[in-house]
């Protein structure tokens, strides 16, 4: 009698334990999926940005960038939502790390110096130093650049990374999105057309 009940006994501490392994094994697989499915929402929706972005187009401030200067020493100022309500202007999204935004700046340079409207910069994820030594060889465009240090602002508009650049009127709202480089096309065909709109 007392071998049977250790035999029961036996056989059910094998089976707690089994089921046991197994509640472990499902409750990993299940924190792993969450977790493989927060990491996918976060960073391919982007629902991080959505949900704890405190910028919008209509409600943003971006800090200057320190040290930028004018060529004559005035510092360059950064910008806000007030700044683009107004009147149409081009917003344009860059870094000094990045090569695309390299190969388009002479365009930014070349469609400033028409002086059809105000160019916005703003600088993304970048070191000032560097930001400073990029605007300085290359020239600055930009009527204002401000620091978008966590790119809350590019987020806000939708850009996934830089270059971006937007024509945004009075509002201030977007009127033309370009994602990526900007080429000659883009500017004549997208930007100018924008640009002579009225209201």
């Amino acid at each position: 009698m007392q071998k049977d009940s250790n035999n029961i006994a036996a056989q059910y501490d094998r089976r707690a334990s089994r089921r046991g392994v197994l509640r472990g094994a499902i409750g990993v697989a299940g924190l792993g999926a969450a977790a493989g499915l927060a990491a996918l929402l976060w960073t391919r929706k982007d629902i991080g940005a959505r949900l704890f972005n405190p910028f919008t187009l209509g409600q943003f401030e971006l800090a200057a960038v320190p040290g930028l200067t004018r060529p004559g020493g005035e510092p360059v100022a950064g910008f806000s939502a007030a700044d683009l309500a107004g009147r149409r202007s081009i917003l344009n999204f860059w870094a000094s790390w990045c090569p695309s935004c390299v190969e388009e700046h002479a365009l930014l340079v070349d469609l400033a110096a028409r002086d059809l409207v105000p160019i916005f910069g703003a600088d993304v994820k970048d070191e000032p130093a560097h930001a400073r030594d990029f605007l300085r060889r290359r020239g600055n465009p930009y009527r204002a650049v401000g620091a978008d240090d966590r790119g809350f602002l590019q987020r806000a508009l939708g850009a996934r990374g830089v270059p971006a650049t937007f024509v945004i009127a009075p509002g201030p709202r977007i009127e033309v999105a370009i994602f990526g480089e900007l080429d000659r096309d883009a500017i004549e065909d997208k930007i100018l057309p924008a640009l002579s709109q009225t209201g």
